[in-house]
């Protein structure tokens, strides 16, 4: 009995792994700005693959976006000038400050092999891979029309379906649908180019791959304050 409490603790402990870098996303976004602006935007663009302008604001797409920063206060800006969603936000200063120019290597590594993914590896495959099985069932087809409808390109991966997706600049994602028969269920994983790691640590890669779930099963981008919405409501004070 005491080894099934453990194992419940776990998994409810593993299943917060993805929230947890949302939590405090609202107090640390000024921080971020901060650390951003105090650097020289020329090389910020370079070591992040963006492009800058000559009043040093900073283009940048996240997934189909296009996003702006100016450096005179490091706000990311929808195309209409307006601050973007706290998320986002915290997505984009927190690509540009990591950048160190480091390129896609189209090595893949499953969630587990990420720098401390292990321990979310159940959690990412519930809310995740399951959730892309589960809705194209023996559907390799249906799957295929609504990976290149989300912006997939194929890849060669195997006798499966695959997509790679470009969420940032320089951040890859794959998904790959294995189609079921008499034998074998229709599985799917989630797949991460190594590089991506030099941007984000594995919870923040994990909300990356539940954001390109919902977007090939056609979840809004706005739905809710969700995991696969990704939508940040600042802390209550």
């Amino acid at each position: 009995m005491r080894l099934n409490r453990f194992q419940v603790q776990r998994e409810q402990l593993a299943a917060e792994g993805p929230h947890k870098w949302l939590a405090t996303l609202a107090p640390k976004v000024e921080q971020w700005r901060a650390a951003l602006i105090a650097r020289d935007p020329q090389q910020v663009a370079v070591l992040s693959g963006t492009a800058l302008s000559d009043d040093r604001t900073l283009r940048i797409h996240l997934w189909d976006k296009e996003y702006s920063v100016a450096w005179r206060d490091g706000i990311v800006r929808n195309a209409d000038g307006t601050p973007a969603r706290t998320d986002r936000q915290a997505l984009v200063l927190m690509y540009l400050i990591a950048a160190n120019g480091a390129v896609p290597e189209y090595r893949w590594l499953r969630y587990r092999e990420l720098p401390g993914g292990l321990f979310y590896a159940q959690a990412f495959h519930s809310y995740a891979e399951r959730r892309l099985a589960a809705a194209f069932h023996n559907q390799p087809v249906a799957f295929a029309h609504a990976a290149v409808s989300a912006g997939g390109l194929r890849l060669s991966f195997g006798n499966s379906e695959a997509f790679a997706f470009t969420p940032l600049p320089r951040i890859r994602l794959a998904a790959v649908l294995w189609a079921g028969d008499d034998d074998f269920p229709t599985s799917a994983n989630i797949l991460f180019d190594a590089a991506s790691t030099h941007y984000f640590p594995a919870d923040v890669l994990g909300a990356l791959g539940s954001q390109l779930v919902s977007r090939i099963l056609g979840v809004p981008d706005d739905v809710g304050q969700t995991l696969t919405a990704l939508a940040v409501q600042p802390p209550v004070t």
